[in-house]
């Protein structure tokens, strides 16, 4: 089986098409027996998706996901756990103990905050100012 957990840094990236790269886990025998780390290309629509899988991946672990990018793991029976933040080698062991779970609410919460930031209507995003006390 291999894992692929997409990235930002050193920690699981919160919006699946903001990952700088990913990290492919290769299990056998619910060990990881390999790590490869491969810097993800231009970001276009589908276009993650399809790199994941030509991969070899079975799993993708990411913060958030558009529904092009779930319609496609659906479509090439990719499975995908989202909602799911912080160090990639837990999330995979947890995953591999049959304890990683997808929160639906947090994926959303962090989908809709991240569609703001990068179209730069969301209301939110405007609502920082610094006060001189």
């Amino acid at each position: 089986m291999k894992i692929a957990v997409m990235m930002v840094g050193n920690q699981i990236s919160p919006h699946f098409g903001g990952s700088e790269k990913v990290c492919i886990y290769t299990v056998e025998n619910d060990s990881i027996v390999a790590k490869e780390y491969f810097n993800m290309p231009e970001h276009r629509a589908g276009l993650f998706a399809k790199f994941i899988k030509e991969k070899g991946a079975d799993v993708v672990i990411a913060g958030s996901m558009g529904e092009r990018a779930r319609y496609i793991f659906d479509t090439l029976g990719v499975k995908y756990f989202i909602g799911v933040l912080g160090n990639p080698d837990q999330a995979v062991e947890k995953l591999l103990k049959g304890q990683l779970k997808s929160n639906e609410e947090l994926a959303n919460d962090i989908h809709q905050h991240e569609e703001g930031l990068h179209h730069h209507s969301h209301r939110h995003f405007h609502q920082h100012h610094h006060r001189k006390e």
